[in-house]
């Protein structure tokens, strides 16, 4: 199973975008897995009320997960998740809508990863994407980004986000060694290279390697953002 964290140091460079974006592709690098998105954005989700537009089924998502008493975890899960296309193959577990919420869920992380981690045994396997928004807000997923197989720091190629991604990564790759015995699987993910940064200097500036670079598209990026 492939667990890919993503996360922001400041600003919006993009991370609900950008999860969905993978999302959407996903199917064309993996034919034979789907892909669960997980918005775990504890200062609260936009996937509902943007991409979504407020159109969704009757689920309650992380809350109704976590306050669900069930003998089988992941039969439980799919209770609460929403379909994105016709065919279930990309999948969402919606978030928290108020940052108050977040307390709730704090004791409950855990438990999260352990489900998440038995859906490579389901037919097709799921691999998952979790949306963590900024790092180091209050009641933050962290065993989350620490139990993830990958952690990438969505980042802009401006001064602004590279001065503030050097100090994140440094956190992220400390973090790592820790949980990990090393800080394999962290990277960035530049959107708008060349803005004016290339990716190898980006990478550079930061330490750690970019591993995926999303275009400039803000047409693409507003249906990602709000439906439309």
């Amino acid at each position: 199973m492939t667990v890919i964290a993503l996360t922001s140091s400041k600003g919006s460079p993009g991370v609900t975008t950008t999860a969905l974006a993978l999302a959407w592709v996903w199917p064309e690098v993996a034919p034979a897995r789907r892909v669960l998105v997980v918005d775990a954005d504890v200062a609260g989700g936009d996937i509902t009320t943007g991409y979504l537009r407020g159109a969704v089924t009757s689920t309650d998502g992380l809350l109704g997960l976590a306050g669900g008493r069930s003998d089988d975890a992941v039969a439980a899960l799919w209770n609460h998740l929403i379909a994105l296309d016709d065919d279930g193959t990309r999948l969402l577990l919606t978030g928290i809508s108020d940052p108050a919420q977040a307390r709730s869920l704090v004791g409950t992380w855990s438990a999260f990863v352990s489900v998440f981690a038995k859906l490579d045994d389901e037919d097709p396997p799921v691999d998952v994407i979790v949306d963590l928004g900024r790092l180091g807000s209050a009641h933050e997923a962290a065993v989350l980004r620490q139990r993830a197989g990958h952690v990438l720091l969505v980042m802009r190629s401006s001064l602004t986000s590279t001065a503030s991604a050097r100090s994140a990564v440094r956190r992220l790759a400390e973090e790592r060694a820790a949980a990990h015995d090393d800080s394999l699987g962290l990277g960035c993910v530049l959107v708008g290279e060349c803005q004016p940064y290339s990716r190898a200097e980006i990478a550079d500036a930061v330490g750690a390697p970019v591993v995926a670079t999303i275009a400039w598209d803000p047409t693409a990026a507003d249906v990602f953002s709000t439906g439309s």
